[in-house]
This record gives structure tokens, C-alpha cells and sequence, in this order.
């Protein structure tokens, strides 16, 4: 009986988090700017998409995990500037939440990080 209402309120926590989260959308083009825990990227069409991070974001750049290290290292905090520029292509999985559009995902395409 116990483990029967655990089940359900673990398949219950599930579906609220996914209803909180919203669909995962998608979107791809150039990184316009980045300031602080927000970029902009510009997609094909010519339309800037705002987006902001969190501590869940996931930034996958060649190199990103080498220079990460290195930061913890030294006992810094990380900054999105570090792993993410202008003029880099992008492909950015995102969440709206709050009026916003939350990056869950954000892959830098080809460039390393510096």
C-alpha cells in the first residue's frame, strides 16, 4: 500500500513538472549578444529570440568541460560569456516560463570555446 501511493505521487510530481515546464520548444541561428544570464539569437528569417539561463541550462561547447574545470579550479563562478559569443551558430532548446523563454539546452555549433 505504501509503495503503491509512493508510485502515485512520484507519477503525479512528474506530470506537474511537466505541465509547469511547458513543451520544449526549439530554436537555431546566430548569437546576436550576450549580456550577463540572457542572449539573443538571430535566426535565418532575420527575428532576435531572447533568451535567458539558469542553473539548470545546459551549455554543450567543444571544450566547454576542459574550461569549466579550470574555473572551479581557480573558484570562480562561471559566467555564459565565458562559453558563448557573437557570431557563434547556435542550436537552443527552450522552455517559456513566465513570459519568458528559459534555454534548456544550448548548442554551440563547430566553434570552441576560447
Amino acid at each position: 500500500m505504501v509503495r503503491r501511493v509512493a508510485l502515485s505521487l512520484l507519477a503525479l510530481l512528474f506530470v506537474a513538472g511537466v505541465a509547469v515546464a511547458g513543451e520544449t520548444k526549439e530554436a537555431s541561428g546566430t548569437v546576436k549578444s550576450v549580456a550577463g544570464n540572457t542572449f539573443v539569437v538571430t535566426d535565418t528569417a532575420g527575428q532576435d529570440w531572447n533568451f535567458d539561463v539558469d542553473k539548470s541550462t545546459l551549455v554543450l561547447v567543444k571544450g566547454g568541460s576542459h574550461k569549466m574545470d579550470a574555473i572551479k579550479a581557480d573558484g570562480k563562478t562561471a559566467q555564459l560569456s565565458e562559453f558563448l559569443a557573437a557570431k557563434q551558430d547556435v542550436f537552443v532548446q527552450y522552455w517559456e516560463k513566465e513570459l519568458k523563454n528559459v534555454a534548456k539546452e544550448v548548442r554551440v555549433k563547430g566553434a570552441a570555446v576560447k
